[in-house]
């Protein structure tokens, strides 16, 4: 009988979800310059039903990435039409096959390309995309957090091998290109919590100051790189900016047998001739890859889920930086506008509710 009830009353819950149009922030693939009033708009939307492994979530903050640039500029998301890959919330329903969480569970994700994004107050997302939340941190400091830190994480354990355990990686040596950025923010902490020794790129003072508070050893002038390297080998190079505006360099610097790993795409050819001889690897992370074909996706709610702990105990810090109060079109430009200026360091994150969608 106590299971009946509880059915009836989800199956309720779910009607009355699903009847109701929810407040949304739109992108329009027709207008690519973020600055124009119509880039974004305020709108509403239909409550998204359930699959058996969703979770419905009451959307209670969301960062800027630029991933949503990117998406909004090709419009490769149009069908979507609903960007945002970064977002803290209430779990408010589940479908008829989760196991990992319950109505009233805190829970942070960055969630799938493939579906409308977190720019909705009440958003579908597969369980196991998702991750507790820290206990700790509030909700803009939790939203910077999950699409950057499970990049970081990716970087780290897919792509270079490495347990994610406190001195897996004692004595190596990596070199982050551009490294104040949200990315950058938290490979640093993970790296040295991996006991790596960290050497970062930065393009300007803020930078600079930004990146003094992670367990940086040398903070490097983009522009002098190659002349202040002189003769340092590095075991890992990651490329979090343009890869062949480097690649010259990191192929000087890298030492035989190291790794080379880049989150960011590139117009031009990388001449991989000069890695044959040293047997250095190559390889791309991009943590959507999982999401759009299905792949491993659960070992992404499980790094959540390792990150959280860690946020919690001090050992990472959340990497939000600047915070505007409401979601709403005029504030995700103001925020996207930041992203794509590409001097934004850590992370800028809006804070719900919802605003002006229904008005």
């Amino acid at each position: 009988m106590a299971n009946n009830k509880i059915s009836q009353t989800t199956k309720k819950l779910s009607q009355i979800f699903n009847s109701e149009k929810q407040p949304a922030v739109f992108f329009d693939k027709n207008v690519s310059t973020i600055e124009e009033n119509n880039s974004l708009l305020d709108g509403q939307t239909d409550v998204p039903v359930l699959d058996p492994h969703d979770l419905l979530v009451e959307v209670q903050a969301v960062s800027a990435n630029p991933v949503d640039t990117k998406l909004r500029q090709t419009g490769v998301a149009s069908k979507i039409k609903i960007l945002g890959y970064d977002a803290f919330g209430i779990v408010k329903n589940t479908g008829k096959d989760v196991t990992r969480f319950h109505a009233g569970d805190r829970v942070y994700y960055a969630g799938t390309t493939q579906r409308p994004g977190s720019n909705e107050k009440f958003q579908a997302v597969d369980e196991r995309l998702v991750g507790r939340a820290p206990e700790k941190l509030n909700k803009s400091e939790i939203a910077a957090m999950p699409l950057t830190s499970i990049t970081a994480y990716e970087i780290l354990v897919d792509q270079l091998g490495l347990r994610f355990q406190n001195h897996a990686a004692d004595g190596k040596n990596m070199l982050v290109i551009n490294g104040a950025g949200g990315v950058g923010s938290v490979l640093l902490q993970m790296a040295a919590y991996l006991g790596i020794n960290l050497s970062v790129t930065a393009h300007s003072s803020e930078s600079i100051e930004w990146l003094k508070k992670y367990s940086v050893d040398k903070i490097y002038d983009y522009e002098n790189i190659d002349e202040t390297l002189a003769d340092q080998k590095f075991d890992y190079i990651v490329f979090l900016y343009d890869p062949a505006l480097y690649w010259d360099i990191a192929i000087k610097h890298i030492k035989p047998y190291g790794q080379l790993v880049s989150i960011v795409g590139t117009n031009k050819p990388l001449n991989m001739g000069p890695l044959k001889n040293i047997a250095v690897q190559f390889k791309w992370e991009y943590m959507f890859a999982k999401s759009d074909f299905n792949h491993n996706i659960l070992s992404q709610g499980q790094a959540l889920d390792k990150i959280a702990i860690l946020l919690d105990a001090g050992i990472l810090k959340t990497t939000l930086n600047k915070t505007f109060d409401l979601i709403n079109a005029e504030n995700l430009r103001q925020a996207y506008k930041l992203v794509e200026s590409g001097r934004m360091q850590g992370k800028v994150v809006l804070n719900g509710p919802f605003d002006k969608a229904l008005k």
